[in-house]
């Protein structure tokens, strides 16, 4: 476990509260110009704003009823920590066999397409930012700057005054590494976020402000990491040994050195191990397949992409446990009812991803570059 000095703290931004909203009907603003605060909801009306010449909207889709899904059992698997070279960015699609049907049940109703029911988090001046992650309290989103050809990313968090009439933005992060993923703790003490800062990317946990910076994730690539409800484990990605193409899942207690593995497979890469209620349960995907996965028992519940062949990418799980929204890669945001196993387009951005819920499940924030440059937006829930 390597422990890094605090890493220097930047930029405190103040302003006054001013909503800024671009196709919005319904939503909140995060903003270093104006915010209502976090925590709290802000209706607002506008007239509807014209398309941006960005991405373009994809046909209509009708939503899909009870997609095939399947039950399996399986077993954890406890092993090292192992040691998986850098894995490039973008997955590949390989075969494999079909999901047998689920219970057939009726397709929900459509949903409006929300495209025009949303607000823009953060002013254009501060972009690039990625990954939205609301505290566990609502009262702050964290998020980082910089994309993947920058050579450096900076962690921030955008937090609410006590009169709700300013906002600050404070850098807690910015060690001149490509810091990403950030993630805090359900007690709101901790974040942890995947960096490069001693050359091949690992998971690492820091004090809330950005100090006592260590790596727990060992030696070997290894990503976006996720924090179990009561915070006391994190799941993360690592790369295969010799085969950094190949992504499976990890899950690894606080405190200790020893990872246990959740995945075994041979190819393709799974993404973003979103916890539900309880901390017995996580969603993920790999490849085309949305999965769900009971980590006392092994079994898992597996739902393919709604839009067949298309890799299926970064879901978040509801606070109430009940929905899974998630990306089909050029196909927009989807939404899975666990109630009746139903799927429906809600976004039809096509670049919108790395989805999270605001803690009241009121507000979904995700990083999207609708306008042609890489933001944060809100969407009501």
């Amino acid at each position: 476990m390597t422990t890094e000095a605090p890493p220097a703290q930047a930029g405190l931004r103040r302003g006054h509260a001013a909503l800024r909203a671009l196709d919005c009907l319904y939503g909140f603003v995060v903003t270093p110009r104006g915010f209502g605060t976090v925590a709290s909801i802000v209706a607002i009306r506008s007239r509807p704003a014209r398309q941006p010449a960005g991405p373009t909207r994809p046909a209509a889709t009708a939503p899909v009823g009870a997609p095939r899904a399947t039950a399996t059992a399986g077993s954890t698997i406890a092993q090292d920590v192992p040691v998986p070279q850098p894995s490039p960015r973008e997955p590949r699609l390989r075969q494999h066999a079909a999901a047998s049907p689920a219970k057939s049940t009726q397709a929900a109703a459509p949903l409006p397409d929300p495209n025009g029911d949303l607000v823009s988090a953060v002013d254009a001046h501060q972009r690039p930012i990625f990954s939205p992650a609301f505290a566990s309290n609502g009262s702050a989103l964290f998020f980082h700057t910089g994309g993947s050809r920058d050579s450096r990313s900076a962690i921030a968090v955008a937090s609410g005054t006590a009169t709700g009439h300013d906002l600050e933005v404070m850098t807690i992060v910015n060690d001149g590494a490509r810091n990403y993923h950030v993630q805090p703790s359900p007690d709101g003490r901790l974040v942890a976020f995947d960096s490069d800062r001693d050359g091949e990317r690992g998971v690492y946990v820091a004090n809330r402000d950005g100090s006592d910076v260590r790596r727990v994730s060992g030696d070997g690539y290894a990503a976006v990491p996720t924090w179990s409800p009561d915070g006391q484990r994190l799941a993360y990605v690592r790369a295969e040994p010799g085969n950094p193409k190949v992504w499976n899942l990890w899950l690894q207690r606080l405190g200790e050195a020893r990872a246990t593995r959740l995945t075994n497979y041979t190819y393709g890469q799974t993404w973003s191990a979103s916890w539900f209620p309880g901390n017995r349960r996580i969603a993920y995907s790999h490849e085309d397949q949305l999965v769900v996965l009971d980590l006392e028992t092994g079994k898992t519940l597996t739902f393919e992409s709604p839009v067949k062949g298309r890799l299926v990418r970064t879901p978040a799980v509801s606070p109430d446990g009940t929905k899974v929204i998630f990306q089909v890669f050029r196909h927009g945001g989807w939404l899975l009812d666990l109630a009746d196993r139903s799927m429906r387009c809600i976004l039809s951005d096509p670049s919108a991803e790395e989805f999270a819920w605001s803690p009241d499940g009121r507000r979904i924030a995700f990083h999207s570059r609708r306008d042609g440059q890489w933001g944060i937006y809100v969407i009501a829930g």
